[in-house]
Protein backbone atom coordinates (compact mmCIF):
# COMPACT_ATOMS: atom_id res chain seq x y z
CA UNK A 1 0.00 0.00 0.00
CA UNK A 2 2.71 2.16 0.62
CA UNK A 3 4.39 1.74 -2.41
CA UNK A 4 1.30 2.15 -4.49
CA UNK A 5 0.45 5.82 -2.85
CA UNK A 6 4.30 7.02 -3.01
CA UNK A 7 3.82 6.26 -6.66
CA UNK A 8 0.43 7.75 -7.07
CA UNK A 9 1.72 11.00 -5.42
CA UNK A 10 4.78 10.93 -7.67
CA UNK A 11 2.54 11.05 -10.79
CA UNK A 12 0.38 13.82 -9.28
CA UNK A 13 3.56 15.58 -8.43
CA UNK A 14 5.21 15.59 -11.81
CA UNK A 15 1.37 16.13 -13.77
CA UNK A 16 1.17 19.18 -11.88
CA UNK A 17 5.12 19.84 -12.24
CA UNK A 18 4.10 19.55 -16.05
CA UNK A 19 1.36 21.33 -16.61
CA UNK A 20 3.21 24.11 -15.05
CA UNK A 21 5.68 24.50 -17.47
CA UNK A 22 5.02 26.71 -20.82
CA UNK A 23 4.43 24.69 -24.00
CA UNK A 24 7.30 24.92 -26.71
CA UNK A 25 7.17 27.29 -29.36
CA UNK A 26 5.86 25.71 -32.30
CA UNK A 27 6.14 27.08 -35.84
CA UNK A 28 3.54 29.82 -36.63
CA UNK A 29 4.02 31.38 -33.17
CA UNK A 30 5.87 34.75 -32.57
CA UNK A 31 9.43 34.23 -31.09
CA UNK A 32 9.76 36.53 -28.03
CA UNK A 33 12.43 38.67 -26.98
CA UNK A 34 15.43 36.90 -26.04
CA UNK A 35 19.21 38.50 -25.10
CA UNK A 36 21.92 35.63 -24.58
CA UNK A 37 25.60 36.65 -24.59
CA UNK A 38 27.67 35.33 -26.98
CA UNK A 39 31.68 34.08 -27.27
CA UNK A 40 32.62 37.71 -26.51
CA UNK A 41 31.00 38.26 -23.09
CA UNK A 42 27.99 40.73 -25.40
CA UNK A 43 24.55 40.39 -25.05
CA UNK A 44 22.98 39.94 -27.89
CA UNK A 45 19.53 40.69 -28.72
CA UNK A 46 17.66 37.97 -31.29
CA UNK A 47 14.68 40.16 -31.11
CA UNK A 48 16.69 42.71 -32.97
CA UNK A 49 16.85 40.51 -36.12
CA UNK A 50 13.15 40.76 -36.72
CA UNK A 51 12.93 41.34 -40.50
CA UNK A 52 15.90 38.86 -41.39
CA UNK A 53 15.93 34.84 -41.40
CA UNK A 54 17.19 33.85 -37.74
CA UNK A 55 18.67 30.67 -37.76
CA UNK A 56 19.16 29.13 -34.11
CA UNK A 57 21.21 25.72 -34.37
CA UNK A 58 21.75 23.88 -30.89
CA UNK A 59 24.20 21.40 -30.29
CA UNK A 60 26.03 19.12 -28.11
CA UNK A 61 29.41 20.69 -27.34
CA UNK A 62 31.81 22.71 -28.50
CA UNK A 63 34.74 21.26 -30.19
CA UNK A 64 33.21 17.55 -30.67
CA UNK A 65 33.93 15.80 -34.33
CA UNK A 66 29.97 16.48 -35.36
CA UNK A 67 29.59 19.82 -33.53
CA UNK A 68 32.86 21.35 -35.47
CA UNK A 69 31.94 19.93 -38.75
CA UNK A 70 28.00 21.99 -38.41
CA UNK A 71 29.92 25.33 -37.09
CA UNK A 72 32.36 25.07 -40.24
CA UNK A 73 29.68 24.34 -42.87
CA UNK A 74 27.57 27.25 -41.15
CA UNK A 75 31.07 29.30 -41.68
CA UNK A 76 31.20 28.34 -44.77
CA UNK A 77 28.04 29.38 -46.34
CA UNK A 78 27.86 32.44 -43.83
CA UNK A 79 28.17 34.69 -47.24
CA UNK A 80 25.28 32.81 -48.91
CA UNK A 81 23.06 33.24 -45.72
CA UNK A 82 23.58 37.06 -45.90
CA UNK A 83 22.91 37.54 -49.16
CA UNK A 84 19.39 35.89 -48.22
CA UNK A 85 18.92 38.47 -45.07
CA UNK A 86 19.69 35.30 -43.21
CA UNK A 87 22.14 35.18 -39.54
CA UNK A 88 23.42 32.05 -37.56
CA UNK A 89 23.66 31.51 -34.16
CA UNK A 90 25.09 28.30 -32.55
CA UNK A 91 23.71 28.29 -28.96
CA UNK A 92 24.41 25.05 -26.28
CA UNK A 93 24.94 25.49 -22.51
CA UNK A 94 28.31 25.86 -22.37
CA UNK A 95 30.01 29.42 -21.15
CA UNK A 96 31.49 32.53 -23.23
CA UNK A 97 35.39 31.07 -22.89
CA UNK A 98 34.16 27.71 -23.97
CA UNK A 99 32.32 29.01 -27.03
CA UNK A 100 35.34 31.84 -27.63
CA UNK A 101 37.72 29.15 -27.78
CA UNK A 102 35.73 27.25 -30.23
CA UNK A 103 35.77 30.36 -32.34
CA UNK A 104 39.19 30.90 -32.02
CA UNK A 105 40.39 27.52 -32.65
CA UNK A 106 38.67 26.64 -35.74
CA UNK A 107 38.01 30.25 -37.26
CA UNK A 108 34.07 30.23 -37.05
CA UNK A 109 32.41 33.30 -38.55
CA UNK A 110 29.32 33.07 -36.90
CA UNK A 111 28.67 33.64 -33.32
CA UNK A 112 27.74 31.14 -30.30
CA UNK A 113 25.43 31.95 -27.83
CA UNK A 114 26.01 31.05 -24.02
CA UNK A 115 22.51 29.13 -22.69
CA UNK A 116 23.74 28.44 -19.82
CA UNK A 117 19.84 28.81 -17.52
CA UNK A 118 18.09 26.72 -21.03
CA UNK A 119 16.05 29.76 -21.39
CA UNK A 120 16.21 29.39 -25.70
CA UNK A 121 16.51 25.61 -25.22
CA UNK A 122 12.71 25.11 -22.79
CA UNK A 123 11.80 27.86 -25.82
CA UNK A 124 11.97 25.86 -28.32
CA UNK A 125 11.85 22.28 -26.41
CA UNK A 126 15.30 21.69 -27.00
CA UNK A 127 16.04 18.38 -24.54
CA UNK A 128 19.25 18.36 -22.59
CA UNK A 129 21.09 15.92 -20.81
CA UNK A 130 24.11 15.17 -18.60
CA UNK A 131 25.22 19.41 -19.68
CA UNK A 132 24.47 18.86 -23.18
CA UNK A 133 22.07 19.01 -25.55
CA UNK A 134 20.18 17.94 -28.84
CA UNK A 135 21.02 18.31 -32.67
CA UNK A 136 18.17 20.65 -33.10
CA UNK A 137 17.85 24.05 -35.56
CA UNK A 138 15.33 26.61 -35.39
CA UNK A 139 14.08 28.99 -38.50
CA UNK A 140 12.56 32.06 -37.65
CA UNK A 141 11.32 34.49 -40.36
CA UNK A 142 11.54 37.93 -40.96
CA UNK A 143 8.09 38.66 -39.55
CA UNK A 144 9.82 36.84 -36.23
CA UNK A 145 7.63 34.00 -36.39
CA UNK A 146 9.04 30.36 -35.76
CA UNK A 147 9.07 28.75 -39.13
CA UNK A 148 10.56 25.40 -38.80
CA UNK A 149 11.51 23.31 -35.87
CA UNK A 150 14.57 20.79 -37.14
CA UNK A 151 14.41 17.63 -34.59
CA UNK A 152 17.92 15.41 -34.62
CA UNK A 153 19.60 17.19 -37.67
CA UNK A 154 22.38 16.55 -39.36
CA UNK A 155 25.59 18.27 -38.58
CA UNK A 156 26.88 18.61 -42.10
CA UNK A 157 23.82 18.43 -44.57
CA UNK A 158 21.69 20.76 -42.26
CA UNK A 159 23.34 23.80 -42.98
CA UNK A 160 22.87 23.44 -46.61
CA UNK A 161 19.11 22.12 -46.31
CA UNK A 162 18.05 25.03 -44.67
CA UNK A 163 20.09 27.59 -47.10
CA UNK A 164 17.77 25.58 -49.67
CA UNK A 165 14.53 26.21 -47.98
CA UNK A 166 14.78 29.82 -47.15
CA UNK A 167 15.98 30.08 -50.86
CA UNK A 168 12.54 28.64 -52.03
CA UNK A 169 10.99 30.37 -49.39
CA UNK A 170 12.30 34.20 -49.88
CA UNK A 171 9.55 35.66 -52.16
CA UNK A 172 6.83 34.83 -49.62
Amino acid sequence: MKISMCMLLSIIGFSLFAASRPAPLKPGDEFPAVRLQNQDGELVNLFSYKGKWLILYFYPKDGTPGCRKEALAFTRLKNDYSALNAVVFGVNPAGSASHKKFVKKYKLKIDLLVDNKKKLMKLFGVKSFFGFCSRDTVLINPAGRVEKIYRGVSPEGSPGDILTYIRSHQSR
